[in-house]
């Protein structure tokens, strides 16, 4: 079995016995790993070769090219299980997804009837719930009416081999049936999907899964007072070191890879 050897880290939330446990005194650890390569993927969320943001636009593509495009080349040729997560609306496009979808996924059987409280109409925003619901952005409205925008990143695209997921349910059923345990994120955006999708950081993590960050493979969406420092990025990417998981680097994997 091979195993790629790196160093991973993690954000501690306390201190060593004598030291202040006060938030000025936290700080990284750093740890040496050897994960076996037949137990570990690299699930790529969200890797659009467009978005309605230019400006994230310009910057996930040039992580894109630069950084994770050598870093999936290595860990394919090492054999680490790629996995694209590219949205569930937008799966189609990729008849890789259908290898784990179920018959729900699949729009076969019904979904089952929702819990009558909150009242649909509440969680819909519907009627004299209207008023509660955020305004509509004309960006978004418009770029969603073309769904074949949202395509993977084509040097990054599922090759044979890969594989492409919709829900949080397929991927587990995929990891479950290759006996995967260690999962490697890449993606955007850091602070919105890596984090919050159902096939995300947070939820993998909650159904026991080792979750590693590529901390350089990633970009969130800033706000107008965050961007010029990349402050959201560095909570998003903090938040897994902290509470979720650990991280590392596309060089670290790289290498890993081709040591392996």
């Amino acid at each position: 079995m091979s195993n790629l050897k790196l160093k991973v880290r993690y954000y501690r939330h306390g201190t060593d016995e004598g030291v202040d446990c006060v938030e000025e005194n936290f700080r990284h650890r750093e740890r040496e790993w050897s994960v076996p390569v037949e137990q570990s993927a690299l699930v790529l969320v969200d890797c659009w070769a467009e978005h309605f943001i230019t400006s994230h636009e310009a910057n996930s593509g040039r992580i894109m090219r630069e950084l994770l495009l050598p870093a999936v080349q290595a860990a394919r040729a090492a054999g680490v299980t790629i996995i694209h997560a590219p949205s569930p609306t937008y799966v189609q496009a990729y008849p890789q997804w259908l290898a784990h979808a179920s018959d729900r996924e699949l729009g076969i059987e019904a979904p089952p009837e929702p819990d009558s409280w909150p009242p649909p109409e509440f969680r819909r925003r519907e009627g004299e719930f209207v008023p509660f619901a955020k305004p509509a952005e004309p960006k978004i409205t418009e770029w969603v009416k073309e769904p074949s925008r949202y395509r993977i990143y084509e040097p990054l695209g599922p090759e044979p081999g890969d594989f492409v997921v919709a829900t949080g349910d397929q991927l587990h059923r995929l990891l479950k049936h290759r006996k995967l345990l260690h999962l490697f994120y890449a993606g955007f955006a850091a602070n919105i999907c890596v984090l919050y999708r159902d096939y995300g950081t947070r939820a993998m993590a909650q159904r026991g899964y080792n979750v590693v960050l590529l901390r350089d493979a990633t970009m969130g969406i800033e706000s107008h007072d965050t961007v010029e420092g990349s402050w959201l990025t560095l909570a998003a990417i903090r938040s897994i070191e902290m509470l979720t998981g650990h991280s590392t680097t596309t060089a670290e994997l790289i290498e890993a890879c081709r040591s392996s």
